[in-house]
């Protein structure tokens, strides 16, 4: 009651004041008074959206003020010990009470709206309520039911809800007991080395039962299997599993699955996981391919101030590379397409001693679009990382003492650099006009300056180019360490710092997508046009079934919509039919349904939904758009008004 006068209070007060500006302030014209009528009217529906009036129920919503929400997440589907499931029996009640004058609404993730037939099965992968109810309030519905099996995975925005909005909400649980035991996660680490064994991490959780079985796959293959006790219904347990060694390197696929009696909900007792062998995904890659002092002191540091695990690889045969490290911990010597694996899935990439003998691959690892460091060691190396120049100046380099204007200046900041020992090797470009120097050096320490790294920032992605070799000359002097730090720390922050790096190749921005998401795909920012084609397979090592997408893509992020859970394979064909490139991925069949417990919710702090039903019902005026149309009709008609009458 309050509020109401309240608002009639306010509402005389802006009539009144448009009154009497029209015809006490303002010079007298003949439509004074529509002008303040109309002027009054907009202030008056303002105050009543900003007091969020409420009309009388009416339309497809409202009309008889009475809604059902039904159920439509996947749990509804589990089968209790007698065969029967939630939905069956919640779709026959709701069937009942839409013959008695009740509207159904599903809801889920997201409920559908009214007047929507609804899914024919269950199929939403999570059990969101709070939303629906905001929805029916919105609408104007004073009573609700809800018919679920109420494993709710809102329950303290319900609780909320049920306690401010305007409703009276009755529970209706549907379904019996059901036992269940399924997989919430798995985790199995990169292996940098195909060797050794793995530990895995799965994490499962069950209602009803007292044991579980758990095994883990290796491809198709069985690679361990354990006993383990059911965690508490509500509750996840993580188990640990001893993995032997991956058969193959590479980007291996490993699915773990669970096994109760009487399991009542298959959909979750299975995830997946790929696992790079071989190599790490997202890691600070060094590759050199004339190895000398650099990378040892080079890939430390980079570690030290990135904090990406660091892999090194050194180049000591056509194709054999030796893994930077300790002796104990290189392992075997890997190939040239092992390396490029790892430099494909770095998220920062040196590339050392690149020159004229450098093979295909090498020399196509220079212009990938990833964050990468270039160090080449004559001019058709320079001429790979975008710049030309012309053959080493030897002598004695030393650092400038003028730090160039630079994204990596402030690093520099108070060094005696001239102190330090002098570079080796310079290339000079042919255009020092184009040359970002982050770094400068003088011949004797007296010549022309000249740029010891050049910063470019590419349209796929940021790039360093080291122009003078032997720097690491100052990490191995102790009063030339912290210079050598930040020179990199300086460098890697700039590159890092990149948001427009773009992929190297067409390929799923995840290996495995959640149930329900739409596939999102990376592609780089070359415009050029490339198909995609994407099969079902019936398992990850089969044939494939039948062509799902066929698309043609060509920059930037690409979603190909929501997939059916299960393995698919992909390939990148060229406008002349060459496949440049293909994989797989799998949609995943988990989800985390069957976690919560069933519980009916009340409302928080002891609040009463009855009450607050009582307190105020009908839609609320911000919900329909005549307001907000007639606000702007009301002040344009005003304006035109003003100005035709002489006023301003």
């Amino acid at each position: 009651m309050i509020r109401w006068a309240l608002f009639l209070v306010l509402a005389s007060a802006l009539v009144a004041y448009s009154y009497w500006l029209y015809l006490r302030v303002e010079l007298s014209v003949p439509w004074g008074k529509a002008l303040a009528a109309a002027r009054g009217v907009a202030l008056v529906v303002v105050l009543a959206l900003l007091f969020d009036l409420r009309l009388p129920a009416s339309g497809a919503g409202g009309s008889a003020g009475r809604w059902v929400l039904l159920d439509a997440s996947l749990s509804m589907g589990a089968r209790s010990s007698d065969g029967t499931s939630a939905w069956e029996a919640a779709s026959q009640r709701a069937a009942d009470l839409e013959d008695d004058g009740w509207l159904v609404v599903t809801f889920g993730s997201e409920g559908d709206a009214p007047g929507v037939e609804g899914p024919a099965e269950p199929v939403e992968t999570s059990t969101l309520l709070a939303p629906a109810l905001h929805r029916a309030a919105e609408a104007g519905v004073r009573s609700v039911r809800v018919l679920s099996d109420l494993r709710l995975e809102d329950q303290v925005a319900v609780r909320a809800a049920l306690a401010s909005l305007p409703l009276d909400v009755a529970f209706e649980r549907s379904g019996g007991a059901v036992v269940n035991a399924g997989v919430s996660g798995l985790d199995v680490p990169d292996l940098v080395r195909p060797e050794g064994s793995v530990t895995a991490e799965v994490e499962v959780h069950a209602s009803g039962g007292d044991s579980l079985t758990v095994r883990v796959f290796e491809e198709e293959l069985p690679v361990a299997q354990l006993r383990v006790p059911a965690p508490s219904p509500g509750l996840r347990a993580r188990v640990q599993v001893d993995l032997p060694t991956p058969v193959a390197t590479g980007r291996v696929r490993y699915s773990a699955s669970v096994a109760v009696d009487g399991d009542g909900f298959p959909s979750d007792d299975g995830f997946v996981h790929y696992a790079s062998v071989g190599h790490q995904e997202g890691a600070l890659v060094l590759v050199s391919l004339r190895p000398d002092w650099e990378p040892r002191y080079l890939l430390p540091v980079l570690q030290e101030v990135t904090g990406l695990p660091a892999l090194g690889y050194l180049r000591v045969g056509p194709d054999t590379f030796v893994p930077m490290g300790r002796a104990l911990d290189r392992g075997a010597p890997l190939d040239a397409a092992s390396v490029r694996r790892a430099a494909d899935d770095a998220a920062l990439l040196v590339l050392h001693g690149l020159d004229a003998r450098a093979d295909a691959w090498a020399r196509a690892l220079a212009s990938r679009p990833v964050r990468r460091i270039l160090a080449p060691a004559d001019a058709e190396g320079a001429m790979l990382a975008g710049i030309s120049t012309g053959e080493p100046e030897e002598g004695e380099w030393y650092a400038s003492a003028d730090v160039p204007t630079s994204p990596v200046a402030g690093a520099l900041s108070g060094l005696g650099l001239q102190a330090l020992p002098p570079l080796s090797g310079v290339l000079l470009p042919d255009d020092p006009a184009r040359v970002r120097g982050a770094l400068l050096v003088q011949l004797r320490g007296a010549g022309s300056p000249e740029a010891a790294i050049h910063l470019e920032d590419r349209g796929d992605g940021r790039a360093a180019v080291v122009l003078a070799s032997g720097l690491w000359r100052w990490a191995a002097r102790e009063d030339g360490r912290e210079a050598y730090r930040r020179v990199w720390s300086g460098v890697a922050g700039w590159l890092l710092a990149d948001q427009t790096a773009s992929a190297s190749e067409v390929r799923p921005a995840s290996w495995v997508v959640a149930r329900g998401e739409p596939v999102a795909w990376s592609v780089p920012a070359d415009t050029v046009p490339r198909r995609l084609i994407v099969t079902s397979a019936d398992s990850a090592s089969g044939p494939a079934d039948s062509v799902v997408v066929d698309t043609v893509v060509s920059s930037g992020p690409v979603s190909t919509g929501v997939l059916p859970p299960g393995p698919y394979r992909y390939r990148v064909v060229s406008e002349g039919g060459d496949t440049l490139g293909e994989g797989r991925f799998d949609v995943a069949a988990a989800t985390a349904e069957m976690t919560p417990v069933p519980e009916e919710p009340a409302p928080a702090d002891g609040a009463s939904a009855t009450g607050a039903a009582a307190e105020a019902s009908g839609v609320p005026l911000r919900t329909r758009p005549w307001p907000y149309l007639l606000v702007i009709v009301l002040l344009c008609g005003e304006w035109i008004g003003r100005r035709r009458s002489g006023l301003r």
